[in-house]
């Protein structure tokens, strides 16, 4: 009677032999701390007040996360793939990305060894791809990230009912494109989003260039009441830097950036070129442009400390109805030891001055005030000024 079930361990473990060119795999992120920020607004839009902050916040050194990824060797040097992975508060256990189950990425696709891989799914842009690993936020996370993510470096939107590509390594050089349905009948361009990118790493240098283009559709369907975008999704409006363009019919992004290894210290430097054109429907009119540049760099001082420091000046452009363009000068300062391969202890800082004069969520002309990096994302300053300040533990698994 035993017999059955002494043999149903070897026909697994023959099983798992016979399937040894495939894998799924669980992995996951547990980020939690305290954070401090100064002069985070209240109330609403023409009537904030501004007072400090200390909570227990989550994901800020990276997103807390979960999720699945698994492939299977077709054969041929062809293999077929997927991703599942869902954002997460630790904070109070609820899923991010508004509640979406894998609001992060989910996408599934074919690769191979020779040409590269096509996905289709929910995924994030080239830009995002070729352009984010030569940019701080492959060191330090939303803190590395420009006011207010303005440049989507960060990975703040992601692209829903989207197909990409993206090349095999040719000789330290790769490429890719993303394509995102607007899902509009009879227009293949309302409400689209697409992109371009690459990448060459060669020993310590590695280069990193995209572009993005998105139609009124990259955080969700227009609302047919004033022709916003609906940002609820990834939050791709929400600091005081932009949100006075959240009305616009259209937003595309242009990114560069470079790291050099020297030693034990990483250097690098970047610039992004954001611009937003106005429609029919728009609270402000004509286009605006934001050039942003910023340089970094990272010491590994030894196997279980790091240190970071980086700074990025923002520049504002024309838009009807604003004479002083806004200003924002961004510094941020970081330490990480190391207790493992896992484990991390981490102190983040960052402070952030702004000057000149933007549009608020209403489309009117105001002073321009601060938004300390990605983290500040609906936490603006009602002030010229903000600091933030966050220690914290961040896990692998």
């Amino acid at each position: 009677m035993k017999k059955p079930w002494i043999a149903a361990p070897l026909l697994l473990s023959f099983a798992g032999i016979a399937s040894a060119q495939s894998s799924v795999t669980l992995y996951g992120i547990v980020d939690a701390g305290v954070t401090y920020r100064s002069n985070e607004r209240t109330g609403t839009a023409g009537n904030y007040s501004g007072h400090s902050n200390v909570a227990a916040t989550s994901g800020n050194l990276s997103g807390s996360r979960w999720g699945i990824k698994g492939q299977e060797d077709l054969g041929g040097g062809l293999r077929a793939l997927f991703l599942l992975e869902d954002g997460f508060d630790i904070t109070n256990g609820k899923t991010g990305q508004n509640g979406g189950l894998f609001g992060r990425q989910a996408f599934a696709g074919i690769g191979s060894t020779q040409y590269g891989t096509v996905t289709l799914g929910r995924q994030y842009t080239s830009l995002n791809d070729f352009v984010a690993p030569v940019s701080p936020v492959a060191l330090v996370g939303g803190y590395g990230a420009h006011p207010g993510d303005i440049d989507d470096l960060d990975q703040t939107a992601r692209v829903n009912n989207s197909v990409k590509y993206t090349s095999a390594n040719y000789s330290g050089f790769t490429f890719g494109a993303l394509y995102g349905f607007g899902g509009q009948p009879g227009s293949l361009k309302q409400q689209n989003t697409w992109s371009v990118g690459a990448g060459y790493g060669n020993g310590p240098l590695n280069v990193g260039v995209g572009y993005e283009r998105s139609d009124n559709s990259k955080s969700g369907p227009q609302d047919a009441t004033n022709g916003k975008w609906n940002s609820t999704d990834d939050g791709l409006f929400n600091s005081s830097i932009n949100e006075g363009y959240a009305s616009a019919q259209s937003q595309q992004i242009i990114g560069a950036g470079a790291t050099y290894s020297v030693g034990p210290a990483i250097v690098g430097v970047n610039y992004s070129n954001v611009q937003y054109r106005s429609g029919a429907d728009s609270l402000f009119k004509g286009h605006a442009t934001f050039n942003i540049a910023g340089m970094f760099g990272q010491w590994t001082l030894s196997p279980a400390v790091q240190l970071f420091a980086g700074y990025s000046y923002t520049r504002g452009g024309e838009v009807d109805g604003v004479d002083d363009r806004a200003q924002y000068h961004n510094v941020t300062l970081g330490g990480q030891y190391n207790f493992s391969k896992r484990t991390a202890l981490y102190l983040m800082g960052g402070y952030q001055h702004a000057s000149g004069d933007t549009l608020n969520a209403l489309g009117t002309p105001v002073a321009a005030t601060a938004s300390v990096s990605d983290k500040g994302n609906s936490h603006s300053a009602a002030t010229q000024s903000q600091a933030i300040v966050s220690i914290g533990l961040r896990q692998k698994f």
